[in-house]
């Protein structure tokens, strides 16, 4: 009890100097927090893209050998409701469907609404909840809205259909015969006109403002008369108890070869154990950044501990002579030091915990996903304050213990 007060006494008889050398754990246990539960997000997110998918459900698409006529893939049909018929009788398929979601859905589909008499061309696309949007009059999509028929549309949108934009609110549009009550006009965005030109001339994928949906309306909408007379991009597999997915899924593709052997290309199945084997890698190098992470904290933070410990020794010489000479022993020396440096590496650290927990609650509203709080980095935070106490302390506190009595008195 002692050695603690006379460590704590030694501490505020030197504030400045031991904040300063917390700066450097402050800063590197933030790093820590931050990291890692960035990290934990990711992966959480990834793990959720994935589980979506059933171990036991593949996807079925066709590969044209002309790599230019995918454009026109609807002319080719490698897919017909006569094909999935079929196929839902062969051994091992327990279910078989066209694909409802994927890529596909996320392509801009155009209609022309209306409202009253008066007509505008809508560009409509998923409204994706990791993507933030800008709203300017109105509100955005909330959790009720997930089966609403409620749509965002364009500033050009309001314009076109109300003499002002504001009026848009609360108003329907009718859009291919159904009725959709408007909530939000989108902000107009700013387009830098550079970069479009050069998105144009490379061939690249340009974005630009549509107006928004809830996923699943814009699904029932873009799918009102799919899978009649509409071209199947791809069909979804489930396999039977007992059946292995791919062996199903592999069955399926050449039997759809001999059904359409009159087509330039392949039947090919995507491989979702590949997707699980990115989520381990990421998840391997995210951990492995976070060590990086860490060993660099306990290194910026123990130079700066063991510097400020071995100036406190070189301070206090006479007073560790004076202890030494009625009758303390080098151990008791050695632990005081260690107690100083440890409790200035804890504080430190749960000074660290607290600013990263408010700053990963700021990074979060950055991010397209959040960032979660693990029990990980505050483990390895805690380590890493305790460690670097230690470890660092050590050198100075063991210097301290082997002073000559004599010597450090008379100095």
């Amino acid at each position: 009890m002692n050695l603690m007060k006379n460590a704590l006494a030694n501490l505020k008889a030197h504030k400045l100097r031991v904040f300063v050398t917390m700066i450097w754990i402050i800063i590197g246990i933030t790093s820590v927090i931050v990291v890692t539960s960035i990290g934990a997000g990711l992966e959480e997110k990834m793990k959720e893209s994935t589980d979506k998918v059933s171990k036991k459900k593949t996807t079925i698409r066709f590969e044209p050998t002309n790599y230019s006529m995918v454009d026109y893939s609807v002319f080719l049909r490698p897919f017909t409701m006569q094909d999935i018929e079929s196929i839902s009788f062969m051994e091992g398929v327990q279910r078989v469907k066209p694909t409802t979601e994927g890529s596909e859905l996320s392509t801009t589909y155009g209609y022309e609404g209306f409202v009253d008499k008066k007509s505008t061309s809508i560009e409509l696309n998923s409204y994706k909840k990791s993507k933030k949007v800008k709203i300017s009059h109105g509100r955005d999509f909330g959790y009720d809205d997930d089966e609403r028929k409620v749509v965002l549309i364009t500033m050009q949108n309001a314009m076109d259909l109300f003499e002002n934009p504001e009026e848009a609110i609360g108003n329907a549009i009718n859009i291919d015969g159904d009725l959709y009550e408007i909530v939000g006009i989108l902000e107009e965005e700013v387009q830098e006109s550079q970069n479009q030109i050069e998105a144009m001339y490379s061939g690249g994928n340009m974005e630009y403002q549509t107006a928004l949906m809830p996923k699943k309306v814009f699904e029932k909408l873009v799918n009102k008369y799919n899978y009649g007379n509409s071209e199947i991009n791809s069909i979804d597999i489930v396999a039977s108890p007992g059946h292995d997915v791919y062996e199903v899924a592999n069955n399926v593709a050449m039997k759809l070869q001999e059904l359409h052997s009159d087509l330039d290309g392949n039947y090919v199945t995507e491989n979702m154990d590949n997707a699980h084997m990115e989520l381990e890698y990421m998840t391997s190098s995210i951990d492995k950044f976070v060590k990086i992470i860490t060993l660099v904290s306990l290194f910026v933070g123990g130079i700066g501990v063991m510097n400020i410990m071995y100036m406190s020794v070189v301070e206090r010489q006479k007073e560790i002579g004076i202890r030494r000479a009625i009758g303390a022993k080098p151990r008791n020396i050695m632990f005081q030091f260690l107690v100083e440096s440890t409790f200035i590496t804890i504080i430190g650290g749960i000074l660290g915990m607290i600013i990263g927990i408010i700053a990963v609650n700021y990074v979060s509203n950055m991010l397209p996903f959040k960032a979660i709080l693990s029990v990980k980095g505050f483990v390895y935070a805690s380590l890493t304050s305790i460690l670097t106490g230690v470890i660092f302390g050590l050198i100075p506190a063991f210097k301290a213990s082997r002073l000559d009595p004599i010597k450090a008195i008379q100095k």
